[in-house]
């Protein structure tokens, strides 16, 4: 929430004034506050020391008991997170909770202080910095993030074995700009909500964890601002401006003046955008767009609704899955679809089939790990490979889709061959439902030769939609997640909207985009005009994306 007082001047030390930093805007929005640095309190931790044989047991018996305290505080983050954020940045939580049990990690903790005879704490320090730089040497970008995991759990078990139950978060003043090197998970358990209202880093990047907590909380933030921590003092005031990607330290009286007019202004015209959002998004000359949300559990849905949305153009049935010991029966998940869309009820649902591969994998599932799994048995290839598991969603769907209107989305589609597969194991689970005819089913189009091959894939799909995230992935060469390439992660770049441009010209069925492209205002108007008449975005987005809709004339 943008936080402006007309009238009141925010204090300014005599420094330098309008001092302006670059970086990459990962949350929209525009923010005035002074900044509260926060460090981790790691840095001033107790100094490693020897032990004697006779106290081996010792330390590693406070090893585990660390690691016990942490696992079912990981529990109670992931429930925290879910209620007050979303199931996306919960399911984080739920893979820590997966590292700790690793078998090979404990192995290698404990070899340390028996070979050793070092304390507890800097063999565990040790084992987990061993682990960092192994996932950050890794070519895949998913495998990259799991470094940042590693990361937070050791700082959990460092912080467990010190004693330290608090940090500097909790202790925020309220209307502060958050500057850190990095926000991990634990941090956000911590963070006092109302206390933030602009967030500036020295790391991250659009699929980081920061980004998914500043998205969910619409919290202007700006990341990779080089040693924010450094050049930033406790209480300079600090413009947060994530739009354009731009932080401005200590801005003199008259700059003062002009944002605190700019972010005032956007809060009024937010306030009217969103009283209109539950109108339909119209162009001036009648074309009517379907501005939907991606959402990933209930209270995505609730804030779905909230916003206005005309329904649900992306949800992903991962939840449902990632945490369990064992796969869901159609029941549950029958159970779980009423609960979730209740809100929605009477809208339209697409709802994306488990996307997952050797880069996600199953805990019920031996999936064997490969060395590529972006360009591995991922998506459609997964499910035609587990057809039990495939064969259950599609028989929970087909039942919600008597109460709900239900569209069914196949990830990851390259060869028509495999939407032809799933549509007849689709028309097998619709019939033992009872209905004459099953629900409509989708392609999601993530590479380019889906793209390029969109004429075969049409003829056995009823919509198809975009996920440009992946689709400029694949044709930039280019991680989303990767910092060293961010530069060619480029969704609106020639080469992507020449395919988006096929897709729409090509498609003899309904096109979406359910991507970040669909969240780009400035590309809006160019999607609408290749044809493109549906647009999927987060739910605080919904208002703005309807309210550029209808400034367009085709």
């Amino acid at each position: 929430m943008n936080i402006f007082l007309p009238g009141v001047r925010f204090y300014v030390a005599e420094k330098q004034t309008n001092v302006r930093l670059r970086g990459q805007g990962i949350s929209c929005g525009l923010v005035m506050g002074n900044a509260f640095i926060y460090r981790d309190s790691l840095e001033k931790m107790a100094e490693p020391y020897e032990i004697e044989e006779h106290q081996v047991a010792v330390e590693l018996s406070r090893i585990e008991h660390a690691m016990e305290a942490v696992r079912q505080d990981l529990h109670v983050s992931a429930q925290r997170i879910e209620a007050d954020t979303s199931g996306k940045l919960a399911q984080i939580f739920e893979v820590h909770q997966a590292m700790l049990q690793d078998p090979s990690l404990r192995k290698q903790i404990s070899e340390l202080v028996e070979n050793e005879l070092i304390d507890g704490a800097q063999a565990l320090g040790r084992v987990f910095r061993r682990w960092e730089r192994k996932f950050r040497a890794m070519a895949e970008q998913s495998q990259q993030q799991h470094a940042e995991d590693v990361t937070d759990l050791r700082r959990r078990l460092l912080r467990e074995m010190a004693g330290v139950k608090t940090t500097p978060l909790e202790k925020m003043p309220p209307g502060r700009v958050l500057v850190a090197r990095r926000l991990l998970p634990s941090d956000t358990v911590t963070l006092p909500r109302r206390a933030v209202v602009g967030i500036v880093l020295d790391f991250g990047g659009q699929g980081s964890h920061a980004a998914l907590l500043a998205e969910a909380l619409g919290i202007p933030t700006v990341a990779q601002i080089p040693n924010a921590v450094d050049r930033i003092e406790e209480n300079d005031l600090i413009v947060v401006d994530g739009s354009r990607g731009e932080v401005m330290i200590n801005p003199d009286v008259a700059t003062q003046e002009r944002y605190g007019g700019e972010i005032q202004s956007a809060q009024t015209r937010s306030a009217q955008i969103k009283q209109l959002a539950r109108q339909p998004a119209q162009t001036l000359d009648g074309t009517i767009v379907a501005v939907l949300a991606n959402v990933g559990g209930r209270e995505d849905v609730v804030a779905a609704a909230e916003n206005g949305a005309d329904g649900v153009g992306l949800y992903r049935m991962e939840q449902f899955y990632l945490s369990r010991k064992t796969p869901p029966c159609r029941i549950e998940l029958l159970t779980e679809l009423r609960e979730v869309f209740a809100p929605l009820k009477g809208k339209p649902i697409t709802a994306r089939l488990l996307d997952l591969g050797g880069d996600k994998p199953l805990p019920f599932l031996r999936i064997p790990l490969e060395d590529n799994p972006f360009l591995g048995r991922r998506g459609v290839r997964f499910l035609l490979e587990y057809p039990d598991l495939l064969d259950t969603q599609l028989q929970a769907l087909s039942e919600f889709s008597k109460e709900q209107d239900v569209r069914i989305l196949v990830p990851m589609v390259t060869l028509d061959e495999d939407l032809v597969r799933v549509r007849t194991r689709l028309v097998d689970a619709a019939k033992k439902s009872g209905l004459d005819k099953p629900p409509p089913l989708g392609a999601m189009i993530e590479t380019p030769a889906a793209a390029l091959s969109i004429g075969d894939i049409t003829k056995h799909a009823d919509f198809v939609s975009i996920g440009t995230n992946d689709l400029t992935q694949y044709t930039m060469a280019a991680g989303r997640e990767n910092p060293l390439v961010n530069s060619y992660f480029i969704e609106g770049h020639p080469a992507v909207m020449r395919l988006v441009s096929i897709i729409a010209q090509e498609a003899a069925v309904p096109v979406a985009i359910c991507g970040e492209l669909a969240r780009q205002l400035d590309a809006i108007p160019t999607l609408v005009g290749l044809g493109i008449h549906t647009l999927s975005v987060a739910p605080p987005l919904v208002p703005v994306v309807k309210e550029t809709v209808r400034q367009i004339r085709l």
